[in-house]
């Protein structure tokens, strides 16, 4: 969230990790993931290096207040910001008190473009300090929100652009002025519970596999904050539905997700080498990789810089640097390997060609 020194609001660099609850781990066995799932899953959000949780319910997901009480203690003893969707209504107010008085740190308000609902929830939030909103924009909406509303947007732009270098630095350039001119901190996202999974958005088998990693490494070498989706780290394909469980561990379904063999969504059978267990022991994993990049992200110097530079690169290829802390971030979206910069390596999401980078790939130096 942030580094020694650091005086910004918890939420300004933070990583958030949205967990679509009934996806994401079941406790009680009936097949639909739940809140108790979740915080009995906190140790491995620990490890993966998150800041904060966002917890995406459904109408049908039970709400137990002990359950609440649990998960929101418990995240907070682990260091981890729990936030929640806030559907909007006219009775809107009461809604928010309920959650802030159980401990929740903030919310994603899911009603774009009303001003008033986002002023109440505004004027709520600056009784319960250190608390904090979130809002959807879409590409076609030319500004964050504005400081007397909402604290942070969640902007789609990353997420919809093809893995082409000069679409991707458009998109990162179009959300850089609109957080400027917004005077908030930009954000990025490449995944949520309705859009196709990265590795089958970027390309078929191997190659939509390789983008992704390299996709992660562009997306959290940026300043400002990172939306996370669960299942993204374990480098997780679409099957039609990028809400089915989460593999946790064993060599066939459910694969920990829960004790009941019919879980709400299908879960294939040739996912055991995707699993959380299978995954963090194998330090070339995808798990593996995320986890490296969270925690340079969260503590190297050279992710302090707050602004962006690009700089000359091969045709099909783009490098920024974080002024001011010297990280530079280089992919290879061509079809044949480009040299390195020179730097040391910090990270590379995927193996070598000497001091070549290869095609789908994406490195840090300094």
């Amino acid at each position: 969230m942030g580094r020694p020194g650091d005086t910004s609001a918890w939420w300004q660099r933070a990583t958030f990790y949205q967990v679509y609850v009934p996806s994401f781990a079941d406790a009680d066995g009936d097949g639909v993931g739940d809140l108790d799932g979740v915080r009995e899953r906190l140790g491995y959000l620990e490890l993966l290096g998150v800041d904060a949780l966002w917890l995406t319910l459904e109408p049908t997901t039970p709400i137990d207040v002990d359950a609440i009480d649990g998960l929101v203690s418990e995240a907070h003893a682990e260091g981890i910001k729990v936030t929640i969707d806030l559907p909007t209504y006219h009775d809107v107010e009461p809604e928010l008190r309920f959650w802030l008085d159980h401990g929740v740190d903030g919310f994603r308000v899911d009603d774009r473009g009303v001003p008033d609902t986002h002023r109440l929830v505004r004027q709520v939030l600056d009784e319960y300090p250190g608390t904090m909103a979130i809002g959807e924009f879409w590409p076609t909406d030319d500004t964050y929100p504005r400081p007397y509303e909402l604290h942070l947007g969640v902007n789609f732009r990353l997420l919809l652009a093809a893995f082409e270098a000069v679409t991707l630095r458009t998109s990162i350039d179009a959300s850089l002025d609109a957080a400027a001119m917004a005077s908030v901190p930009p954000t990025w996202t490449l995944s949520n519970h309705e859009a196709v999974r990265q590795a089958t958005r970027y390309g078929d088998g191997a190659v939509g596999a390789q983008r992704a990693r390299a996709m992660a490494l562009v997306e959290l070498g940026l300043p400002g904050v990172v939306y996370l989706y669960n299942g993204e780290e374990l480098g997780l394909p679409d099957l039609d539905d990028s809400r089915v469980p989460l593999p946790w561990e064993g060599a066939e379904p459910p694969f920990g997700f829960s004790a009941n063999e019919s879980t709400w969504l299908p879960m294939p059978s040739d996912w055991a080498k995707l699993t959380v267990e299978r995954q963090l022991e194998d330090a070339d994993s995808t798990l593996s990789l995320y986890r490296q990049a969270l925690e340079l992200r969260r503590t190297h110097p050279a992710f302090s810089g707050v602004d962006l530079e690009w700089y000359g690169a091969p045709a099909g290829c783009f490098a920024y640097r974080r002024k001011g802390s010297g990280l530079v971030c280089v992919l290879n979206a061509a079809d044949t390997p480009v040299p390195l910069p020179s730097g040391e390596l910090l990270l590379a999401s995927g193996p070598l060609a000497g001091d070549h980078l290869p095609p789908n790939t994406a490195a840090w130096l300094v």
